[in-house]
């Protein structure tokens, strides 16, 4: 066989992969929705922490992982540089919008998850198990690029029904989040780092719509 070919081979092992993979969480995901009856996000939330709970328990590597004891400060920088970009972006530039802030119970509750647990449970599954296992078949990076797809397809519902009727989209904000996220995990060995920066990457939409709406216009093809 030769180079191209073997090449050519594992891409599309890789993507028939990716596919698999992002079409089992998303029937998971509406297999759990379908019997909670609760709001979706609660569900993918459940559905998540349920395999980050599983994870944990029986992968020795996740574990280790979410040590907080040692480790070298640099990859938590990235968190905070984060938050700072998205104040200056929205002090320093004329104000356009009306502001926005969650007010009601069921939007504080979310607007909490999607600062704390929801980045927490998404590494552990993401950039905790799904790129690793991803990697083992494509190679280290080109696992972090094939992880970012199935993160971003994550992001919008890819069951089957969706895929077959070409309603399964690739969301560019969760895409180019994985891949900061992964390029952390892998360089630091460390998910913590990588649940701080997804938090603050979420934070930036409630900065921007509290300060500075026009922002949320300008990037809105990164909130997804």
């Amino acid at each position: 066989m030769s180079p191209s070919h073997s090449g050519s081979s594992r891409f599309f092992s890789a993507i028939a992969l990716t596919l698999v993979i992002s079409v089992g969480l998303g029937e998971f995901y509406t297999f759990i929705n379908a019997r909670l009856h609760l709001a979706p996000w609660i569900g993918v939330l459940i559905a998540h922490g349920a395999l980050s709970a599983f994870l944990y328990l029986t992968t020795k590597s996740i574990r280790t992982s979410l040590t907080l004891r040692g480790g070298p400060l640099m990859p938590w920088l990235a968190a905070p540089l984060v938050l700072l970009g998205a104040w200056l972006l929205a002090m320093g530039t004329p104000r356009d919008g009306i502001s926005y802030a969650p007010t009601g119970s069921s939007e504080v509750i979310y607007a909490l998850a999607t600062l704390t647990v929801i980045p927490l449970v998404e590494e552990i599954v993401f950039r905790g198990a799904i790129s690793p296992f991803v990697s083992r078949f494509t190679g280290p990076w080109s696992g972090v690029w094939f992880g970012a797809l199935v993160f971003s397809m994550a992001h919008s519902n890819p069951t089957w029904n969706r895929l077959i009727a070409f309603k399964v989209g690739l969301p560019i904000g969760p895409f180019l989040l994985a891949i900061c996220c992964d390029m952390i995990v892998r360089r630091w060995g460390r998910i913590w780092p990588a649940v701080a920066f997804h938090g603050a990457c979420n934070a930036t939409v409630y900065i921007f719509a509290n300060l500075n709406p026009s922002w949320i216009r300008h990037f809105g093809g990164l909130y997804m």
